[in-house]
């Protein structure tokens, strides 16, 4: 328990110097003002979410477990002249399921997500890149949306790396972190830590 606290203390601060470290990159390629050629590409993600283990909400104590599901995106990337550096903006769909209990209930159910994303990408070579975003998905569900309460998007600062076996298709490696809104009713079905494994092919 102690060591999966040191990772999400160590997680939550490297994520937070993402967004500081997103916007540097993006400040360097816009003082250039010229861009080059677009490119275009599309992910298939594996998706762990993960957090506290238990949470009080409504004066009931709830347990629960890890997250599972899986996301699709597609990404656009403008590469700023006479650097290593890419604007990428991304959208997707995202679907997790969830589960846990408390004295009284078991539950489990489903979340689907429509997620978009402005980040820059950092490319050290032909194989190996690092990327940071600022995500943001619906909050509450779609079917929801007419209610008329806030907190109806989920802000995330995401940190990515990325290898690439050739030069169309890639593997990656995603961590994030929800930002706000992250009180107990809303973490319960989407945790505030995400992994993501995932492959990412490149059209040319």
């Amino acid at each position: 328990m102690r060591f999966i606290n040191f990772l999400l203390k160590k997680s939550e601060h490297l994520v937070n110097k993402c967004f500081l470290f997103t916007l540097f990159l993006l400040i360097i390629g816009i003082s250039n003002t010229s861009f080059g050629q677009s490119k275009l590409s599309a992910g298939v993600n594996y998706i762990a979410a993960f957090g506290e283990k238990t949470i009080d909400f409504q004066n009931t104590e709830y347990f629960i477990n890890t997250s599972h599901g899986y996301e699709i995106t597609l990404n656009n990337s403008y590469h700023f002249r006479n650097t290593k550096i890419q604007g990428v903006f991304e959208i997707g769909f995202r679907q997790l399921n969830f589960s846990g209990s408390s004295d009284n209930l078991i539950y489990s159910g489903q979340v689907i997500k429509l997620i978009g994303a402005l980040g820059a990408n950092y490319s050290f070579n032909d194989k190996w890149d690092v990327a940071t975003y600022v995500e943001v998905e619906n909050n509450l569900g779609l079917d929801e949306f007419n209610s008329g309460t806030g907190d109806l998007f989920r802000i995330s600062l995401s940190l990515e790396t990325k290898y690439f076996l050739t030069d169309h298709l890639g593997i990656s490696l995603l961590m994030s972190r929800a930002m706000t809104p992250i009180t107990n009713g809303y973490i319960i079905l989407n945790p505030q830590y995400q992994t993501r494994l995932g492959l990412i092919y490149k059209f040319l």
